[in-house]
C-alpha cells in the first residue's frame, strides 16, 4: 500500500457544491413524498440524504471555497433549511394523527374489555 492510501480525500469547491446539490435533490424528493403522505418512500429517500451528509462531513472541512462558491453554498443551505422545516412540520402532523389513532384504539380496547367482563 502506498502513502496515498493513508491520505484523507479532500473535496474541492466544485465537489462540495455538487454534494450540496445532491442533498437538495434528495431533500426535494423527501418533501415530495411528505406532501404525498408516502412515509415509506420518505424514509428510503432519507437514507440516501443521510449518507450524503455523512460523506460531506468527512471531506468538506478542508475544502477551500471561493467567495462565489461560498455564496452558492449559502443559497443551497437556505433552500435545504426551508425544505427541512416543511418536512418536519408534516412529520409532526403525521405523528399527531398517529397518536390520535392510537389513543382511539386504546380507548376502544378498554371499552370492549369492560363489556366482555360484565
Amino acid at each position: 500500500m502506498g502513502a496515498r492510501a493513508y491520505l484523507k480525500p479532500v473535496m474541492d469547491g466544485e465537489e462540495v457544491l455538487a454534494s450540496y446539490r445532491r442533498l437538495l435533490g434528495f431533500s426535494e424528493t423527501m418533501l415530495f413524498h411528505a406532501r404525498q403522505d408516502d412515509w415509506t418512500s420518505l424514509i428510503d429517500s432519507e437514507v440516501k440524504y443521510v449518507s450524503e451528509v455523512d460523506r460531506l462531513q468527512k471531506y468538506e472541512m478542508e475544502a477551500m471555497l471561493s467567495e462565489d462558491q461560498q455564496e452558492a453554498k449559502l443559497e443551497l443551505l437556505e433552500k435545504l433549511l426551508e425544505q427541512d422545516r416543511e418536512i418536519r412540520e408534516r412529520l409532526a402532523q403525521r405523528r399527531a394523527e398517529l397518536e390520535k389513532l392510537l389513543t382511539g384504539a386504546s380507548q376502544k380496547k378498554k371499552v370492549d374489555k369492560a363489556y366482555r367482563t360484565s
